[in-house]
């Protein structure tokens, strides 16, 4: 069958939800242009892990599907995944965040890492 699923569900709702990400032209914390990298305050991967759960969803089987799934959860989580939660970093301060926070950190930390934004910022602002 040529619909079977070939990556892990979340890298087909990443790639869908990138689509309207805009990349700003500086480090939101030290005004850098170079290497820079999107940083989506909230985990991807655990709103789609709640939603499948809020949603009874157990199995997944074709690109159809998670296709088709990949337009609600993108309308149900429509504030989380906005560019509102989206934030230009260096390759320098997006390692040095993941490093304070883990790579795969929990949502609840999310206005914690919102505060540790400002306070780099201002650190750098003098």
């Amino acid at each position: 069958m040529m619909d079977t699923l070939k990556r892990f569900p979340v890298k087909y709702i990443r790639d869908f939800i990138k689509k309207d990400y805009k990349l700003r032209d500086v480090c939101y914390i030290c005004n850098s242009v170079d290497n820079l990298e999107l940083h989506h305050l909230f985990s991807l991967s655990q709103l789609w892990e709640e939603w499948l759960r809020k949603n009874d969803i157990k199995k997944i089987e074709s690109v159809t599907e998670i296709k088709e799934l990949r337009q609600t959860f993108a309308k149900d989580n429509e504030d989380s995944l906005s560019n509102k939660y989206l934030v230009t970093l260096c390759s320098k301060h997006h390692k040095k965040l993941h490093t304070i926070y883990g790579q795969n950190y929990s949502n609840y930390l999310v206005p914690k890492i919102k505060n540790w934004l400002e306070i780099q910022k201002e650190k750098m602002s003098g």
